[in-house]
């Protein structure tokens, strides 16, 4: 069972990036990795920020931070992660050193130019690159710290634009070390690591919690499908991948026939059935179709990909059939009745696609149940 993948908790709500826990949970990711590689993170912090909000506004402000998202995201083709206010970082693991800093320049070009238009400082922005070693022995934690000793060197160099570090170059923290004996600088080390490492790994726990919580609030609880609020963002997308690939898409609106029986028996033999439906028509869908469990009664929605008309009907009457045998088995022999619809021809919007199947599944219904029909 494929549950849509809306990443709410990870996403950035002004810019559309992926956010500091997302990129955190990354840089985890490739620190367990068995195979080190070298990769650079790119840099980027507005110029004059917080000026810029105070002269022309939060609105304006939010505007240019958006504009920065999308220029990153536009000359590096990768995830831009928006690490704080003004501050994204990307990270780049393919090509060469000499590649990633053609990249650095191209967009600091860019940057300067589009940032005219939009009346910025100049230079709008500095940009950074940390290049890190495949030789280079890099937990995620010293790769935090060097980004932020980074952050804390672009941010304080007034004049820079574009900088590029060595990661081995670097300290692992920004703490001035004048004055400081070996052994302090040893445990205020120790210290920090303790810190980030519990800040780190609080992170990527919360993102595990946050996983289950979001995977909890798509599905339903008694039949163990996708619930109705996963099936309307399913056929969301199923639109949107329709439109972008020309091909139709259908839905079947099945209810149970009679299943009152079974709740004359009790609540749960009612629970149960409503399982048994759902795990045959999982059963018998094909690849790419997907179910779920529409409202909270004994119906189902089932969508069915670059599927028209007929073929759709032939779907349907597979489930049909599939119904009718498996109930022998049960407590009550039972059918179900069954309403397609089809984009476009019914409809270019979810309800409106619904409603016509709802409207196929009361016509069934009205003809004696057990039976397909597909809307005119």
């Amino acid at each position: 069972m494929t549950m849509p993948s809306i990443e709410f908790y990870r996403l950035d709500s002004l810019t559309g990036c992926n956010n500091f826990l997302s990129f955190v949970e990354t840089l985890e990711h490739m620190s367990t990795q068995e195979e080190k590689s070298q990769f650079s993170i790119l840099y980027t912090d507005l110029n004059r920020f917080y000026e810029l909000n105070e002269t022309k506004g939060h609105v304006y402000g939010d505007s240019v931070v958006r504009w920065l998202g999308i220029v990153l995201q536009e000359e590096s083709h990768l995830p831009v992660y928006r690490i704080s206010g003004d501050d994204f970082a990307v990270i780049l693991t393919d090509g060469s050193r000499n590649e990633r800093e053609e990249l650095l320049e191209r967009l600091f070009a860019r940057v300067c130019k589009e940032g005219k238009q939009l009346d910025l400082s100049s230079p709008p922005a500095k940009i950074a690159l940390i290049h890190f070693d495949d030789n280079l022995v890099c937990s995620i934690t010293d790769v935090i710290f060097h980004l932020w000793e980074t952050i804390y060197d672009v941010k304080k160099n007034k004049s820079g634009t574009v900088s590029i570090f060595e990661a081995q170059d670097l300290l692992k923290s920004t703490t001035k070390a004048e004055g400081q004996n070996h052994e302090n600088l040893n445990r205020l080390w120790d210290v920090l690591q303790f810190i980030a490492n519990n800040a780190i790994g609080g992170f990527v726990g919360m993102g595990q919690k946050l996983d289950i919580a979001q995977q909890a609030s798509y599905l339903d609880s008694i039949s163990g499908l996708p619930n109705m609020r996963a099936a309307l963002l399913k056929m969301d997308q199923a639109i949107k991948d329709a439109v972008s690939s020309n091909q139709p898409f259908s839905i079947l609106l099945i209810d149970g026939d009679n299943l009152r029986k079974y709740n004359s028996i009790s609540y749960a033999a009612g629970d149960t059935a409503i399982q048994n439906i759902g795990a045959v028509l999982s059963k018998n869908l094909r690849p790419g179709d997907f179910v779920a469990r529409w409202r909270t009664g004994d119906e189902f929605i089932v969508i069915l990909p670059n599927t028209f008309g007929e073929g759709a009907r032939v779907v349907a009457e597979r489930f049909r059939s599939a119904i009718r045998e498996a109930s022998r088995a049960w407590n009550f022999p039972t059918s179900i009745s069954i309403g397609i619809a089809t984009y476009p021809k019914h409809g270019d919007k979810v309800n409106a696609l619904v409603d016509v199947a709802e409207m196929a599944n009361k016509q069934a219904k009205d003809e004696g149940k057990d039976r397909v029909i597909l809307a005119e």
